[in-house]
């Protein structure tokens, strides 16, 4: 049996689809999510990630601003 006469046994068994991006479920190629639940997890774990992305690029202005002076400033008054 050749790989392209199984991939067409799973297109004709099948048809078209596509999983939820969450939980892995066959669902219509026309919808991105299988259910309401999985795109509220979807959403809420991107906006997580970008909270995490703008508290780590704080503190690493934070930790620049606290070397420059440590490098800088301090020696000055020792």
């Amino acid at each position: 049996m050749s790989q392209s006469s199984w991939k067409d046994q799973i297109k004709k068994k099948w048809g078209p689809h596509s999983h939820c991006p969450i939980c892995g479920k066959a669902m219509p190629t026309d919808k991105k999510f299988c259910s309401q639940s999985c795109k509220d997890n979807y959403f809420e774990s991107e906006r997580k990630q970008k909270r995490k992305g703008r508290l780590q690029c704080i503190f690493l202005i934070v930790m620049l601003v606290v070397m420059m002076l440590v490098m800088f400033i301090l020696p000055l008054f020792g």
